[in-house]
């Protein structure tokens, strides 16, 4: 029964700290009936006629309590017990003046108050000021003057002695009071600890999970040995955000010794990002080795068939894809053919003049109005740098004011590092996305190659 009572109004589904709340609202109404209704008959005895009235009254309060409690009315339960015991001190202190001690019970309604009301910050302030300021004013007020109500000798020896007894019950109940919220502090640390167990287990299966996911996303990106063997004048920086990766870069050796490189990002980042770039990179086989394109604009638009195709299922609406630069690099190196979606491809000439050539404003995905990839052809001389990118480098924020760095800042930088040897540049371009970045989170995947003729 008391352990039902003490329950009363929980629902499993609640957060731990409301259920403690209740549970000591609960616990505060069964302490005061348990004090107050056992001496009820000695008050009718002694004919203290207002002090049984005050007693009913707090029986009542604490059922009312529990009761709204058990409604599901916490906040009102709360707020019920709180003010209408600082209101029934009042009459007390006021009738009988200090001798009773049950100003002092205004200290426990503070207590009581600082927790019962955490998460109410206006109503528990406001609670402790009226609480507080009733014990101070009673204090003064009354410590040099009798109550209101008159009594005889052996009545005001009853209240002496009741002063004592309710020195004893504050005490009691400050005892219980902190014994039942250390109670259930430390079995909330029990709980607490047993779910961060099971978390940490769980943490660590999805954790073993993407890593393995990072070892099959490795064994899909070409080696960069591939690269180099193909392009020996060559960097690719490559830096995930997560574990795994929606960014990715892709190499293709044609049999006529031209080459097929790419840079692309996937949608999203993380485990989602990495499942839609394995799909991209199976697109992009698909359309060379299968369909046997080697021209970017044509070879983006079967990819861009490939993918719809893949996502197109009853009941979906799946928009993912990829922006991508993609260009051929001829056998002799002479000429580039470069196609894009959304990510452009930058031309830095052994003058130093850095030309940009714009993308299609458009993902290889499913999209509104789909157009036709371009295909853009470049001659290129000795001593050409190209670089093939994400976003996730121009949008990284950092610096003094934590801006992105931008594509105007991004030309400049390149222009810096140009004619330094290719890993150099490489090493330069990390260092300098590390500075920028400082102590903020890195915002997005990284994807950023660069070639030399």
């Amino acid at each position: 029964m008391l352990k039902q009572l003490l329950n009363s109004g929980i629902s499993e589904e609640y957060e731990e700290s409301l259920k403690r709340r209740i549970k000591l609202a609960n616990f505060i109404a069964i302490f005061a009936l348990v004090v107050s209704v056992p001496n009820i008959p000695v008050y009718i005895y002694f004919k203290m006629w207002l002090i049984v009235f005050t007693s009913l009254c707090v029986v009542g309060i604490c059922a009312l309590s529990i009761f709204l409690q058990s409604k599901k009315k916490h906040v009102l339960g709360f707020g019920t017990l709180i003010f209408s015991m600082t209101l029934l001190l009042d009459i007390m202190s006021l009738q009988f003046g200090l001798s009773t001690n049950f100003h002092f019970f205004h200290l426990c309604t503070c207590m009581t108050a600082l927790i019962l009301l955490t998460n109410h910050v206006t109503l528990r302030n406001f609670t402790i000021t009226v609480a507080l300021g009733s014990f101070f004013f009673m204090l003064f007020y009354l410590q040099n003057k009798p109550g209101l109500v008159t009594v005889t000798d052996e009545v005001a020896r009853v209240l002496k002695y009741y002063g004592y007894f309710n020195y004893f019950t504050i005490f009691m109940f400050s005892i219980m009071f902190f014994s039942s919220f250390v109670k259930q502090n430390a079995l909330f640390q029990d709980k607490l600890s047993l779910q961060n167990v099971i978390l940490e287990h769980r943490n660590k299966q999805i954790v073993d999970s993407i890593e393995y996911a990072k070892y099959i996303q490795d064994a899909i990106l070409p080696p960069m040995n591939t690269v180099k063997t193909h392009l020996e004048e060559s960097f690719v920086f490559y830096k995930p955000k997560d574990i795994v990766a929606g960014d990715f870069y892709w190499i293709d050796p044609q049999p006529d010794g031209s080459v097929l490189f790419a840079a692309a990002d996937a949608t999203g980042h993380g485990v989602p990002g990495a499942m839609v770039s394995v799909v991209c990179t199976n697109a992009l086989n698909l359309a060379v080795k299968e369909f046997k394109l080697a021209d970017p604009g044509l070879i983006l638009n079967k990819t861009r068939e490939i993918i719809t195709d893949c996502f197109q299922k009853p009941g979906t609406n799946v928009m993912d894809g990829m922006d991508i630069s993609l260009c051929h690099i001829s056998a002799d190196k002479r000429t580039l053919k470069w196609a894009g979606a959304n990510n452009p491809l930058w031309l830095i000439n052994n003058t130093g003049e850095i030309t940009e050539i714009k993308a299609n404003k458009q993902p290889v995905g499913r999209t509104s109005n789909p157009q036709p990839f371009k295909t853009h052809i470049l001659n290129l001389e000795k001593g050409d740098c190209f670089y093939l990118f994400t976003d996730g480098y121009a949008d990284q924020f950092g610096g003094e004011k934590a801006k992105k760095y931008m594509q105007k800042r991004l030309k400049e930088f390149l222009l810096s590092i140009y004619k330094k040897p290719m890993e150099l540049q490489r090493e330069l371009i990390a260092h300098n996305i590390e500075k920028w970045k400082g102590n903020l989170e890195q915002v997005d995947d990284i994807c950023f190659a660069g070639v030399r003729i």
